[in-house]
């Protein structure tokens, strides 16, 4: 049988365990073994099952996963995600559209912290939604910006993605934290833009009322709720329909049983205070070489477990060890999975060089008469498809390794790359059938999946002009990196 016949059948069984609803690590790593043994034998499968899971863990480099996961955890226990977003309701709330940028807002903070696009649309799922669509917002508007706020979690630093691609390529995790800030920034003014463009199109009756407007600038949800039922008396406001699968309902429920706590803008500060200080722990120590990458992490994982202690030390000694304990677990919970991906994709990762996959790419593509960049575009389509069924950290994984010899080898700089194939994996994220984020939110709000796919659609329009721009425009990317390379 040739490689070429194998690679097939076991791309085939890969998505066909996909199909079946098997978790991604076990799919990665059952093709990858079966595929192993078609290409050597059983011995040289045995041989990998027993080697590739210690040496694809075993890297003192992967310690920054699991501390910037806990990071994330301890950060939400301490309600700084919340508190920001509370926050900057309080200013933006007070406009036409301000529910909006408030969302996305919070999204680039909470990305600052969690370094997952995930853990952040889940979080702001539970507050936000509810919040817009209470003040008029349409189901699948009030869904899609969260879903497309929470990509900010991939791409602005710490983004657990770019520290990935950093062990896959050998570049510089300073440099890609630092390519991914000024996209960032732009891709956050690019959503907010967007979002404003639609409030206006589609309107949102109950949030022209100036008390509505004051209601939800003060934080009152038991108010707003009354200034919602007498617009919708009068005829105001957009009936929303909202609908729910069991799983989805209950867990809906559960989030609405959930006692809510009002904060006070002295609590909204000190979580901005804690947001800076845990920013400053990451950015200001990676940058300067004070600390190495792990290092920064575990100061940061140490700030967000103060601020944890802190914010809830009048629930006492038991209220705070049980907070502590439910993100310790949390962190554990992720961070299983997350290296359970890294092992899949480690074993499904030795079928492919064993195929020479890579090499076979990389010379096809140095066959092709077409421009270079063509190439590089042909290689980030790629990406979508594949962020329709894989996790992102297991696109990464498997990916980089393959395409990032080509990509450096036609000339290009492997940091753009970086941000150019993120970019890329935010739209997999949203982009059915699959769209992890939307899928997340569906399941945190309990509204119908292909309601937050249609509120997504526009915002899928406004990350591929962003993607055009950062493929034509390298400076954008580099900029910064480059600067900071000259001042170092």
């Amino acid at each position: 049988m040739s490689p070429e016949l194998i690679v097939v059948i076991v791309l085939a069984l890969f998505f066909l365990l996909l199909a079946i609803e098997m978790p991604v690590a076990l799919a990665l790593g059952a093709s990858g073994a079966v595929g192993t043994v078609l290409l050597h034998s059983f011995k040289v499968a045995d041989s990998v099952l027993a080697n590739v899971p210690f040496e694809s863990t075993a890297k003192y480099s992967l310690v920054v996963i699991p501390l910037y996961i806990m990071l994330g955890a301890m950060a939400t226990q301490a309600r700084i995600p919340e508190r920001i977003y509370t926050m900057i309701n309080r200013v933006a709330g007070r406009f036409k559209g301000g529910l909006a940028i408030a969302t996305i807002g919070a999204s680039g903070g909470f990305a600052a912290i969690s370094g997952s696009s995930v853990a952040t649309a889940a979080t702001l799922g539970k507050i936000s939604v509810a919040q817009m669509m209470r003040h008029g917002y349409r189901a699948e508007l009030a869904t899609g910006i969260v879903a497309i706020g929470a990509t900010l979690g991939i791409l602005i630093p710490p983004s657990i993605i770019l520290i990935m691609y950093s062990i896959m390529s050998g570049e510089s995790i300073a440099a890609l934290f630092s390519a991914g800030i000024v996209p960032g920034i732009l891709s956050a003014i690019a959503y907010i833009v967007t979002a404003l463009v639609l409030v206006k199109k589609h309107g949102v009756a109950i949030a022209e009322k100036q008390e509505v407007l004051e209601t939800v600038a003060a934080g009152s949800v038991a108010a707003a709720d009354a200034a919602r039922a007498e617009a919708i008396a009068g005829g105001d406001a957009p009936s929303v329909r909202v609908g729910r699968s069991p799983e989805m309902a209950l867990g809906a429920e559960a989030s609405a049983a959930a006692p809510v706590e009002q904060s006070s803008l002295f609590s909204e500060l000190r979580s901005l205070f804690w947001l800076l200080a845990i920013v400053a722990a990451v950015v200001i120590s990676i940058f300067t070489g004070i600390t190495t990458l792990a290092e920064s992490a575990g100061i940061a994982a140490v700030v967000a477990t103060v601020a944890l202690v802190f914010e809830h030390y009048r629930s006492g000694v038991r209220g705070v060890m049980r907070k502590i304990r439910d993100g310790l677990a949390e962190s554990a919970s992720v961070t299983s999975m997350a290296f359970a991906v890294v092992v899949g994709a480690g074993i499904f990762a030795y079928f492919l060089v064993s195929a020479r996959v890579p090499n076979n790419l990389s010379r096809w593509f140095a066959e092709l008469d077409v421009p270079p960049l063509l190439i590089v575009v042909l290689i980030l389509l790629m990406m979508v498809p594949l962020g329709m069924f894989l996790d992102s950290l297991a696109i990464v994984v498997i990916v980089v390794p393959i395409v990032y010899p080509t990509v450096t080898a036609l000339g290009f700089d492997g940091v753009w790359f970086a941000i150019l194939l993120v970019k890329l994996v935010e739209i997999g994220l949203l982009t059915p059938p699959v769209g992890m984020n939307c899928f997340v939110i569906s399941g945190v709000t309990g509204i119908r999946l292909e309601t937050v796919f249609k509120g997504v659609a526009p915002f899928l329009l406004c990350e591929a002009v962003l993607v055009v721009i950062l493929l034509l425009f390298p400076d954008i990317v580099l900029f910064l990196p480059n600067l900071l390379s000259s001042m170092g």
